[in-house]
């Protein structure tokens, strides 16, 4: 299929590349608490060393699993959103497994206004929020899934977040619009 006939937005790799730092970053607090001592020094935790290899069994673990899904990922991100003139699919659950909805019940997709996390002199700006895909309310489709991480689905509404996805509203609404043939 070719690129005019097929969108995708995948998760955003810069994003990916902090989280693995983010894991990373907990692994090496296990090893340095547990076993280097380059930087805390052995004392640190003698006084509790239950809660202190408590401390560092769960940080190998998390930090570990993060760091190694989140590198995979970084090397093939997965699909948050795949338009094509028959389907327009969507990531669920815990691994963004596609979710298919047919493309003609599709209603409105827009780009989505928010008001942003940081405030500077007493103000919030609005900013981009994502981009939404309203469907028809029909029982074909449902009205709600559990979906994975930066995608909303309920109310026959979905709404890809600007934050996880590598594409800004503005790339996805145009061509959206242009291969389903929406105004």
């Amino acid at each position: 299929m070719s690129e005019a006939q097929m969108l995708e937005v995948r998760v955003s790799r810069k994003l990916l590349l902090v989280l693995t730092l983010v894991g990373l970053l907990f692994v090496f607090a296990a090893i340095e608490i547990g076993f280097l001592h380059v930087l805390l020094g052995s004392e640190f935790g003698q006084d509790k060393p239950i809660l202190k290899w408590l401390f560092v069994v769960f940080s190998l673990l998390v930090g570990g699993a993060i760091s190694i899904n989140c590198f995979i990922y970084l090397i093939v991100p997965p699909v948050m959103l795949r338009v094509t003139r028959d389907k327009i699919s969507f990531g669920t659950g815990f691994r963004y497994n596609l979710y298919d909805i047919p493309a003609n019940l599709l209603t409105t997709v827009e780009t989505v206004m928010q008001e942003s996390a940081l405030e500077v002199n007493g103000k919030k700006a609005i900013v981009e929020g994502g981009t939404s895909l309203q469907f028809k309310m029909v029982p074909e489709i449902p009205a709600q899934l559990a979906t994975s991480a930066g995608i909303q689905y309920q109310g026959y509404c979905l709404t890809i977040s600007s934050t996880y996805g590598d594409l800004a509203s503005k790339d996805i609404v145009g061509p959206v619009k242009s291969i389903l043939g929406k105004k």
